[in-house]
């Protein structure tokens, strides 16, 4: 056995040994990690879950606008002259056709007065001219420019009696006069600013809907009002956007609420509820929200002791919790554990009792 001795014979059977020491270990390690993870699948995570059955309730949309005048206008002279007097305080209530300002009347009376007696000349001369054309006296040239000169004398007096009539400023509609630029003494020209009136019955609200969400809206629709300070208000949508804002892909909305009383003011915060349409749900808190490997939200459930992750969509926010759709008419929650499962996972589940 002197070949064994040799130093080639040596080392192939050295590196034989080793292959097959190799190979031994290949084969069973697919079988020791199958032996493994039917031991690991063995062990089924202990969880406590719930009962729960859906609920019908309503969908509703959560907006936030700001409170604006039905209509806002402003006063302008349209006549010059100067402030006689002030006749109504900022923020007084007035109604439509009030006096609120009286202007210097200048010399109006006496240049509407000599208007109207030119107006009578010139019907006088009219009639006759018609009397003398019918018994052919008179040429068709000189009963056009009789005419002309009465139509010129009419449109006088009403210029003027237009100019008289502007010396006194009145309210538009009913509303507020919610700011006064003016003082008595002070002289205007035809266009300076004197104030402005604000309808605010109803009051607006303005705000911006999605366009997944204006959908399911309609003009007429309910809504309700919150504001800071003061009670809630119901109202009605009296518009919707058939084009959406530029850059956001949202469309204008407005609800108005009633404002009788003027209670409510103009230029508030404002939190919009709408109801959109009803639909199964269950209540959860947050806390048992999760997401899948996906980034999902949903949450975690139990089927024939296996975790199934299911995905939801939030309905409403009510209280501490939040109603979620997209949810069977029965489910088994898992309440207790669910952050140390997974889709797929075996769980041994105990049952929370009623009233939990």
């Amino acid at each position: 056995m002197s070949f064994l001795r040799h130093p080639f014979v040596m080392a192939s059977l050295i590196a034989l040994a080793l292959l097959l020491w190799i190979l031994s270990g290949i084969g069973q390690a697919p079988e020791q990690a199958k032996m493994a993870s039917s031991g690991e699948a063995a062990q089924a995570t202990e969880v406590t879950a719930r009962r729960v059955q859906a609920e019908t309730v309503m969908r509703e949309v959560n907006l936030y606008g700001r409170t604006e005048p039905d209509r806002m206008t402003t006063l302008r002279a349209e006549v010059k002259g100067r402030v006689l007097e002030v006749l109504v305080p900022r923020g007084a209530r007035v109604t439509a056709g009030q006096p609120l300002l009286q202007l210097h009347q200048r010399d109006l009376p006496e240049q509407l007065a000599r208007a109207q007696s030119e107006l009578k000349q010139r019907q006088i001369d009219f009639d006759a001219s018609n009397k003398l054309a019918k018994q052919g006296l008179q040429g068709r040239l000189r009963q056009a420019e009789v005419e002309t000169e009465l139509v010129k004398a009419r449109a006088e007096v009403k210029r003027l009696e237009l100019d008289l009539a502007h010396t006194t400023v009145r309210a538009p509609f009913d509303g507020v006069f919610n700011e006064r630029m003016v003082e008595e003494g002070d002289y205007l020209a035809i266009g300076d600013r004197i104030g402005t009136v604000a309808d605010l019955d109803p009051l607006v609200v303005n705000a911006e809907i999605t366009e997944i969400d204006v959908v399911g809206l309609r003009v007429g629709q309910a809504a309700n009002a919150s504001f800071i300070g003061d009670a809630p208000v119901a109202g009605t949508v009296r518009y919707i956007a058939s084009v959406s804002t530029e850059g956001t892909n949202t469309f204008r909305i407005e609800v108005a609420l009633p404002n009788p009383d003027g209670r409510l003011r103009a230029g508030k915060s404002t939190e919009l509820r709408l109801p959109l349409d009803t639909q199964k749900a269950i209540y959860i808190t947050p806390a048992l929200l999760a997401l899948d490997e996906l980034g999902n939200l949903g949450v975690k459930t139990v089927e024939n002791d296996v975790v199934r992750f299911l995905p939801i969509e939030v309905v409403k926010a009510d209280g501490d919790g939040i109603w979620t759709g997209g949810v069977p008419d029965e489910v088994t929650l898992i309440t207790i554990g669910q952050g140390f499962v997974r889709d797929g996972d075996p769980v041994a589940v105990s049952y929370e009792e009623a009233g939990q």
